[in-house]
């Protein structure tokens, strides 16, 4: 116990904010959170409380409950947070299926390349197409699919069929 922690001998307001933060306290197991989740609510309450006295409001106990509260739920967010960030070097080593040690990059796989060769087939197959039949499917991709008539989606029809072959 320290006589400089001691919170009973602030001044008024602070004397009652220090109450009012130290109930928020009681949830959290961990001294170290304790402390800074009511430091955070004494600062967050001079902040809010240095706004109504430039509005020329008083700011009620009832008020200094509510900023208490949502800065518990600001301070538990913050919290998750913490605990979600973590970072894995790709350079770390880890055993694969048949117990080999290798490099977690090798282990990943780009699901997002373009496969070059299908993709010179399809817009060769697509230039080679006529008119009518580009202009159908421009208008699938380009504009409102809505507003195709029935001779595009027959054009369409056309051009997936003799594609997929």
């Amino acid at each position: 116990y320290s006589e400089a922690l001691d919170y009973d001998r602030l001044p008024e307001p602070w004397r009652e904010w220090a109450r009012i933060a130290k109930s928020f306290t009681y949830q959290l197991d961990d001294q170290w959170d304790r402390e800074d989740l009511m430091h955070n609510i004494i600062v967050r309450l001079v902040a809010v409380a240095e706004e109504y006295r430039q509005k020329g409001k008083p700011l009620t106990k009832g008020g200094c409950i509510r900023v208490a509260q949502y800065t518990r739920l600001r301070f538990y967010d913050q919290k998750k947070r913490w605990r979600r960030v973590s970072s894995v070097s790709l350079n770390s080593t880890i055993k694969d299926d048949d117990g080999n040690e290798t490099e977690l990059i090798n282990t990943l796989i780009a699901h997002n390349g373009v496969d070059l060769d299908a993709w010179l087939d399809f817009k060769n197959y697509y230039q080679s197409r006529p008119p009518k039949e580009r202009r159908a499917i421009r208008k699938l991709i380009t504009e409102n699919w809505r507003k195709l008539s029935g001779y595009d989606w027959k054009l369409i029809r056309e051009f997936r069929a003799q594609y997929k072959v």
